[in-house]
């Protein structure tokens, strides 16, 4: 059976997933946000929801909260994929550099090891 080695999380590596986790999230409620605004039953004076969106978010964008939600996920995804990318290549330098100082030692125990040999 194959030995997996458990990977650490470093706190930056760790930061950067959770500032990615905030952005998705708000993004998804953002989203909800839309969702339940615009499927709301009743009055259009009765729907906080579109009340909230036409007093402050119209305000300085024309956007409004299904396409903020779509693009603070985009930001989440970009960021995670990021950090994953920049910290897989971390781990992989680390690991050829394990790998090369157990191959430089093991030369050095062969040289040491064939000198004693030849006294």
């Amino acid at each position: 059976m194959a030995e997996t080695k458990a990977r650490k999380f470093s706190g930056k590596e760790l930061v950067w997933y959770i500032i990615a986790g905030v952005f998705a999230l708000a993004g998804l409620v953002f989203i909800v946000f839309a969702l339940i605004g615009d499927y709301t039953p009743g009055l259009a004076s009765d729907n906080w929801v579109a009340t909230s969106e036409s007093a402050w978010l119209t305000n300085w964008s024309p956007l409004g909260y299904r396409q903020w939600g779509l693009i603070l996920i985009a930001a989440g995804v970009l960021i995670s994929a990021i950090a994953l990318n920049f910290f897989a290549r971390e781990g992989d330098r680390d690991e050829e550099r394990a790998l090369r100082r157990a191959q430089r030692l093991a030369l050095e125990n062969e040289a040491v090891d064939a000198e004693v040999e030849s006294k």
